[in-house]
Parts: structure tokens; sequence; C-alpha cells
């Protein structure tokens, strides 16, 4: 509000000295100065607003950055040592022989034959038919079935049965057995120290001057009145910040490494084999015999009456024709066609086969080894600023009034 209120008197005082400027140029009579003379009136007092500014500040940060080494380690190797030992071993192959067979095969052969035939053609007429109609009856008559009822007895039967025998038996096998021993190892690692560091920072305020009657402040000069003009004043601040300082350090561990030594162990095995044995055990064997029952059913007797109706009836005359009729004659043929027999031969062959024997073996490999040290390092970022900056209250509107002029 203050803002606007400012805009609106200098807008007002621009208008006025525009009219005055005109009724000068008129008339002529004097040489008076084309502007408004406005009295300045103040109402209020000074306020303060708080203005932010930005700033370029340098500062240190520290961040973990990951070192690769190499360190030698100590490994067990179990190598495999392969060897070929002839085997004779006996297989069997099929041999596939070719033996002519004579087989006598019947053919259907068609054969075409004049001949007459008897060709049946129809020959409708109405007739007048008398028919039976069948009426049901019932009746409840006496009737006797046979019925098989079961009897169950029991009989003796006998069967073998296989029982399970386990026996003992002495096993030899290969174990691999760790045997660890204790290595002494020296590493490096980076230790960060927090270090206490004196820091200087600055900020502006503007404090305002006197007010000065006409005077030139910013860009624009004030109308015949008073302005209050603004001087930046920079203040150091001193403050401690802390800092990581790395620091290398050796120190020493004890690793465990692990060999492997085979040794022969003995072990017993339960080796199960079967025998037969005869059990007898009671089956219930059901025999069915015959019984006559009586019950009673109920009969349906049919009671004939005769009918009359008229029925198309067609009949067919027959009538010989001569026709070629088609015959299917079986011949014989003898044909000869091969027909391959297989025959198992029994062949020895002497074969290679692979035996696997395991090697314990030390070697050193590098294997490479990730740390994280922390690094320092240097960034500059933007920091607000605030700063306290005195506001003038807008001046009350006063009348304006013809300058004075001077000859």
């Amino acid at each position: 509000m203050k803002k606007s209120a400012v805009v609106l008197a200098g807008l007002c005082l621009l208008m006025v000295a525009d009219a005055a400027s005109a009724r000068g140029r008129k008339r002529g009579a004097s040489a008076c100065a084309p502007v408004a003379y406005c009295a300045p009136s103040y109402n209020a007092g000074y306020g303060y607003n708080y203005v932010t500014t930005y700033q370029d500040v340098t500062r240190t940060i520290c961040e973990y950055v990951p070192v690769t080494t190499t360190q030698a380690v100590t490994e067990t190797v179990v190598t495999p040592v392969r060897k070929t030992v002839p085997v004779t071993e006996t297989y069997y192959e099929n041999v596939v022989e070719t033996v002519p067979v004579q087989h006598t095969v019947y053919r259907c052969v068609a054969e075409t034959r004049q001949q007459q035939v008897a060709v049946a053609r129809p020959v409708t007429r109405n007739v007048e038919q008398t028919y039976q109609v069948c009426v049901p009856v019932t009746r409840t008559v006496k009737q006797s079935y046979q019925v098989a009822v079961p009897v169950t007895r029991t009989v003796k039967q006998t069967y073998q049965v296989c029982v399970p025998v386990t026996r003992t038996v002495k096993q030899t096998y290969q174990v691999a057995v760790p045997v660890t021993r204790a290595v002494e190892q020296t590493y490096t690692s980076t230790v960060y120290e927090q270090v206490p560091v004196q820091k200087t920072c600055y900020s502006t305020c503007y404090v305002p001057s006197a007010p000065v009657y006409g005077a030139v402040c910013g860009c624009q000069p004030m109308c015949g009145g008073y302005a209050t003009c603004y001087t930046p004043v920079t203040t150091a601040h001193t403050y401690t910040a802390y800092q990581c300082v790395p620091r290398v350090v050796t120190q020493k561990q004890v690793v465990n490494v692990v060999e492997y030594q085979n040794q022969t162990r003995t072990q017993d095995v339960n080796v199960v084999e079967h025998q037969y044995q005869t059990r007898t055990q009671d089956v219930n064997v059901v025999e069915y015999q015959n019984q006559t029952r009586t019950q009673d059913v109920n009969v349906v007797e049919n009671t004939f009456r005769t009918e009359k109706r008229s029925v198309p009836v067609t009949t067919y005359e027959t009538v010989m024709e001569n026709r070629n009729v088609t015959y299917n004659v079986m011949k014989p043929v003898v044909e000869t066609y091969n027909v391959q027999r297989c025959r198992t031969v029994a062949r020895n062959r002497t074969v290679n086969v692979e035996q696997v024997e395991y090697r314990t073996s030390t070697r050193t490999n590098k294997v490479p080894v990730t740390t994280y040290q922390m690094r320092t390092r240097t960034i500059t970022e933007k920091v607000p600023v605030t700063v306290c900056v005195p506001v003038v209250a807008a001046p009350a509107p006063a009348p304006c009034v013809p300058a004075p002029c001077w000859y």
C-alpha cells in the first residue's frame, strides 16, 4: 500500500507540472520555471523490510571414495588326475539276414458278365384293409423265481512272502578332513579425524542517511522535496567449522587358512537280502446257493379287436432285364519277397575306461579388495543472506501552488 501511494503522488506531481508549463507558454509574460512547487508533508515515520540476497560461499565437504588394493590369498586346490585303464567287455550285436520266402496271395479281380436281372417295379392302389387292434388287459399272477444267496466259509490258503534280512558289512571310503592354521596378515586403513578450523563470513546491511532536500538518490531526483539515501555496511563474522583430516594406520590381523587332507575311514553298511517264506492265512470264500421265491407280478394280456380302413398298397411287379453285372473273383497269385531276420551274436572288445584321482595342492592368488577412504572436496554454493532495509513512509498529498518567479 505504501509503494502504491508513492507512485500515485509522483503521477500527480508530473501532471501539475505539465499544466503549469503549458499556461506559462501561452501567456509569455514572465520567465517562471515550468515546474510545480509541492510542499512536502510527512505524517508517518520510517519502517524496515527484510531483503534476502544470495551469496556464493565456499565450503569443504568430506566424502567416501572407493580404493581398490591387491592382497595375496592362499587357496587349497583339489585337482582331478585322470588315467586310462583297458577293460575287456562282452557285448551282443544284432545281425540282420535276408531270407527269400514264397507266399500265395489271393487278389480280388473284377469281371463283367451279361446276365438277366429281375427288376421290381412299384404299383400303388387303394385296398380296404382289415386289421386287428390289440387292447391290453392287466391281471395279477403268482410268479416263482430263483435267487442266488451268498454263503461265506473260511478256507486255509498258502502263499509265498519275500522277507528282507539285514546284515552288516565293513566298507572303506575316503574323507577330506579340513586342517585350520593361523596366518598373520598386515593391512592398511585410513582413519578420519575432525579438526576445528576458524572461518570468516560477511553480511551486508543497508543503513539510511539523513534526508537531504533536492538531493539525487539512486536514479531520479525528487520534485523539490527530501530524499533519503541508503549506504551498504559489510560486517565480518568469525565461526568455527570442523574439517575431516585423513590419517593412515597400519594394523595386523590373524587369518585362519583351511587345508584339506585325505583320510581313509571304515564304516558299517547294512546290506539287505531277501528270503522267501511260506505262510498260511484264512481266506473267506463266498459260494452262492439257489433258492426259490414267489412274488406277485402284474401280467398284461392283449385282447384283439377287428377294424377296417382304406390303405394305399404298393406292390412290385417283377420284370426280367439284361444288364452287365460286375463280379469280384478271388484268384491265387504266388509272390516271392525277402524277409529280414534278426540274430544276436556275442562279441568281445577292449575299452579304455577313465579313472579319476584327486590331488591336493596349495597356491597363492592376488585378489582385489575394495575399501572406502574419506576424501575432502571444496564446493561453491549459494547461501541466502537476509538484510534489514529501512523504508520511508509515503508523504501525505499536499496542494500544489505555482512556483515563484526569479528575474
